[in-house]
C-alpha cells in the first residue's frame, strides 16, 4: 500500500467527518489518471473552500481519495459527482461519507449501493 497525505491538514482524532472517493485500481490501472482526479479535486476545492483534499491511499485494488468537508456535505458531494461524471468515471466510483462520531460509512454513490463499504 502506498499513501500520500497532505501534511498541511491538521489531523484531529479519527472523529472528523470525511468523504471518500473510491476508484478501482487493479493491475494495469492508469495511475496517472487516478492521480489526476485527486489533483483536480484538490485544486477545485482550494478555490471554493468547501472542502480540503487530504491525499490518497492505494491498496486492496482500490484508490481512495480523502476529502474533509468544511461545512455541509451537499456541495462537496455534488461537486465530486459532477466532476466524476464529466470525466466519465462516475460509473466506476463509490463515494462514501465517514461519519466520525459514529465511526461508520454511509455510501452516497451509487445511489443503489448494497453491500459493505471498506477502505
Amino acid at each position: 500500500m502506498t499513501a500520500r497525505r497532505n501534511p498541511s491538514v491538521k489531523r484531529e482524532a479519527i472523529t472528523k467527518n470525511q468523504l471518500i472517493v473510491q476508484l478501482p485500481c487493479g493491475p494495469g490501472a492508469d495511475l496517472d489518471r487516478l492521480f489526476n482526479v485527486e489533483e483536480t479535486l484538490l485544486q477545485a476545492f482550494a478555490q471554493n473552500n468547501f472542502a480540503t483534499v487530504d491525499g490518497h491511499d492505494i491498496g486492496e485494488g482500490r484508490f481512495n481519495i480523502f476529502i474533509f468537508p468544511r461545512g455541509s456535505w451537499a456541495p462537496v458531494v455534488d461537486r465530486v459527482v459532477a466532476f466524476l461524471k464529466l470525466r466519465g468515471m462516475l460509473d466506476e466510483a463509490t463515494i462514501a461519507k465517514f461519519l466520525g462520531k459514529s465511526q461508520r460509512y454511509v455510501v452516497v454513490w451509487p445511489e443503489d449501493f448494497s453491500g459493505t463499504f471498506s477502505l
